[in-house]
């Protein structure tokens, strides 16, 4: 696998990420991304929805169980605080393994912020029989969802080969889905449920394919911007 170009620092120069101790850390870092994915599915689809009676999977949306008055929200409430840990160590992580890179850099720094800003959307709920809870959601929402594609509009940018066309082909998926589902809200139906969770899907899968990608050490990459 190859990345577009860019320096990387000189090999007399000592990385930050330099070391056995300090890589052992950089993938640490990296690995919360596939986890956070993990866990998203297992605490909303698995844990979440298993405790609201009559909740349809493939007809509602996840984001109906992070509602507050929701069956499930008291289980997502501490999840969302581990899913926004895990996403910024990982977007910390990708941001330590891209050096040289601009491209890969932004789209580094856009994840980190993609994950911070799960904050901001904890500040803004969506309130189940509430309608003034939905502007504030919305508005939160969709700048998270601007920041996840900008996020993987870089990182596509920043590759060459098959990670620069799964990137692409993830992000045309995500963002075609998610609009499918947001056509036929309020729902419930089947595309709505569907198609939410492949828009979903696709993103989750792609965080734990970018971080397999990155897991090699950065001083692996010439500066050129070639895989040695």
């Amino acid at each position: 696998m190859s990345v577009a170009g860019g320096r990387l620092p000189g090999r007399g120069r000592a990385l930050p990420f330099d070391g056995h101790r300090s890589d052992a850390l950089r993938i640490t870092l990296l690995a919360a991304g596939p986890l956070s994915s993990l866990l998203y599915v297992v605490f909303t689809d698995g844990i979440a929805a298993s405790q609201w009676a009559g909740y349809l999977r493939t007809e509602q949306m996840v984001s109906e169980l992070f509602a507050v008055g929701s069956p499930g929200y008291q289980v997502l409430v501490p999840f969302t605080w581990l899913y926004t840990v895990l996403f910024t160590a990982f977007g910390v992580g990708a941001w330590n393994s891209v050096r040289g890179n601009r491209a890969l850099r932004i789209g580094a720094g856009l994840l980190t912020a993609y994950g911070l800003w799960n904050i901001i959307g904890a500040l803004f709920p969506l309130r189940l029989g509430d309608d003034s809870s939905i502007p504030g959601h919305i508005v939160a929402t969709n700048v998270q969802l601007a920041l996840m594609v900008a996020a993987m509009c870089f990182v596509a940018a920043g590759f060459h080969g098959r990670m620069r066309a799964y990137s692409i082909v993830s992000l045309a998926l995500s963002a075609l889905m998610g609009m499918v589902a947001f056509m036929a809200a309020p729902g419930p139906n089947l595309v709505l449920g569907v198609g939410e969770r492949i828009s979903i899907g696709a993103f989750l899968l792609w965080v734990a394919v970018l971080a397999a990608v990155l897991w090699k050490r950065p001083t692996a990459v010439d500066s050129k911007g070639a895989s040695s």
